[in-house]
């Protein structure tokens, strides 16, 4: 019995030994060339942009010099216009809006939309040629909620009234771009 359980034990420390010895090289660190392989295997990237939409407003004021009149903090309102599907209005203030330094001018972009839209925008004032006269401040990246953003001093009036065309009006040019949700690419 005890030549039996000598061999039952030898037979167990082959197995263990072979079993450690396999385990030992599969624990082994790989090669530099072949952990070099492994690693590019595991690089993954990805791109994100913003698609930018941008459109433009032609906004004529008829009768300017009536318009101008209008008392401070009175504003004229452009008709709706959709830039990136969303409706937007200019909303102008000849006199200035109540928080104007004294011969500004306010403009205000006003969206419509139910949830937040990102967009920049600006305005020019066109001669009858359709050429640049005055170009107010440009904004920055807003966030509009069905809300308006602008600028109380966003121009000054003698610029916009040197603007006035032969038949009593003016002509704003309103550009918008508004950012698009972000587009993801993996690769």
């Amino acid at each position: 019995m005890g030549a039996n359980f000598s061999m039952k034990s030898k037979k167990r420390n082959n197995v263990l030994v072979s079993f450690l010895e396999r385990f030992c090289r599969l624990a082994k660190p790989p090669s530099t060339s072949m952990y070099h392989s492994l690693a590019v295997d595991k690089v993954t990237s990805s791109t994100t942009t913003v698609e930018e939409v941008t459109g433009s407003h032609v906004f004529k004021i008829e009768k300017f010099s009536v318009q101008k009149q209008h008392a401070r903090g009175r504003s004229i309102q452009s008709g709706t216009f959709k830039v990136g599907g969303y409706d937007w209005n200019l909303v102008y203030y000849p006199n200035g809006d109540t928080r104007a330094k004294q011969g500004y001018a306010s403009m205000f972009l006003k969206s419509n939309a139910r949830n937040i839209v990102a967009a920049h925008w600006t305005c020019t004032g066109l001669n009858k040629n359709e050429r640049e006269l005055w170009k107010g401040l440009k904004s920055c990246i807003t966030t509009f909620n069905g809300n308006g953003w602008g600028h109380p001093d966003y121009v000054q009036k003698w610029e916009i009234e040197s603007g006035v065309h032969k038949d009593d009006c003016v002509v704003i040019k309103c550009t918008v771009t508004v950012a698009k949700e972000s587009l993801q690419k993996c690769g």
